[in-house]
């Protein structure tokens, strides 16, 4: 009886799959492919893609992942807002993830993590204005954003938003930052993020790691810290403490 049980489950799974040669093909090896005619100042990358980032002159999207795969990897421009997303189904002979996407452009504005991998940086992204956004759905896209953000920076204006479980790398140096955790068990490193004027909302239950030269306030609501490696003037900080975390100087 179990003989005939084991075929009947695998019968039913395989047929179950949106695609189901997906179910048992192989990456294959290592294949590239280049777009070289898309501009964008917005990217939403996917579960299953990692994303490494490099600043430079020209527009520049490069996906390497397996040659099987590499045509379910959907490369998208609409507008100002590039989306990369893995369209592959199933996973049972190979790892789930094996794909990473190069981009060089001259700007960005906001990056949208809905993917379970890592976002880097290849150098000093000098971009003034950069958003880093780690939601659910609430912020209008498909998707939960839980991979990590692990970039140097050199700009005007950093703001952070995060619902999730993604981790901010942070470091170099900006003007002014904006940190906001509504929940969940993120953590932002940015001790060696050198920053004029930091603000933040701490909903969250994990720590935020903050290095303000000249000014630090906002409000502590849950039971995560806001550690400080650095000490404005008293009356350049202004944070709130409302529940059991706590602002701690390092």
């Amino acid at each position: 009886m179990t003989k005939k049980i084991v075929p009947l489950l695998f019968i039913l799974f395989f047929t179950s799959c949106e695609k189901p040669f997906d179910c048992v093909k192989s990456s294959g090896k290592l294949s590239a492919k280049v777009y070289e005619e898309l501009t964008f100042t917005k990217i939403i990358v996917h579960k299953g893609i990692a994303l490494v980032i490099t600043q430079g002159d020209n527009y520049k999207v490069e996906v390497k992942t397996g040659e099987n795969l590499i045509n379910d990897i959907e490369v998208k421009s609409d507008g100002n807002t590039l989306t990369l997303e893995d369209n592959t189904t199933c996973n049972w002979v190979r790892d789930y993830g094996e794909t990473t996407v190069y981009i060089t452009a001259p700007n960005l504005t906001d990056i949208y993590c809905k993917t379970d991998k890592e976002i880097t940086s290849n150098g000093t992204l000098k971009y003034e204005n950069l958003r880093l956004i780690s939601m659910n759905t609430i912020d209008g896209y498909n998707g939960v954003g839980t991979g990590d953000f692990v970039l140097q920076i050199d700009c005007e204006k950093l703001l952070v938003e995060s619902n999730e479980v993604s981790r901010y790398y942070i470091s170099g140096k900006a003007n002014q930052a904006s940190i906001n955790f509504y929940e969940q068990d993120g953590i932002f490193h940015g001790e060696n993020l050198m920053c004029n004027a930091i603000s933040l909302f701490h909903r969250g239950s994990n720590h935020m790691f903050v290095h303000p030269l000249v000014s630090l306030s906002g409000d502590i609501y849950n039971v995560g810290n806001v550690f400080c490696y650095s000490r404005p003037s008293e009356e350049n900080i202004r944070v709130k403490q409302h529940y059991k975390g706590k602002l701690i100087f390092k």
